[in-house]
């Protein structure tokens, strides 16, 4: 199943369900790449507790179908990661040191509101 994705006035929410799973996730990536309705902001992806199926291999599968698929010259600059568990934490840190050369910044919140001023934050 595909996360929940909702389209805000300044970002796009995209919300897994309960656990972290990458066919999910890759899902989600896709549809943010591939259609047209989806507009090009930056984005919240919001994880929940729940069942983990998310080997360490699958964040260098996920980084590289992001970087054959970012669309070009577009101002997508920013990426929040918001967590609820010590093992997401640990994902999204390993995450964010593998996609340290994607063309936008990522960063880390266990709080949606501090992820959303931070994203919404034109600096």
């Amino acid at each position: 199943m595909s996360p929940e994705i909702t389209i805000k006035k300044d970002y796009i929410l995209i919300e897994p369900k309960k656990g972290t799973d990458y066919s999910e996730i890759h899902r989600g990536v896709a549809r943010l790449f591939y259609v047209d309705e989806i507009p090009k902001k930056n984005r919240i992806w919001v994880f929940r507790e729940g069942p983990e199926k998310f080997p360490y291999d699958d964040l260098h599968k996920l980084k590289d179908i992001i970087k054959e698929n970012y669309p070009n010259g577009h101002k997508i600059n920013k990426t929040a990661i918001v967590i609820e568990s010590e093992f997401q934490s640990s994902m999204a840190e390993s995450f964010k040191q593998v996609a340290k050369d994607l063309p936008f910044e990522i960063r880390i919140f266990s709080d949606i509101q501090a992820a959303e001023d931070w994203v919404k934050c034109k600096s």
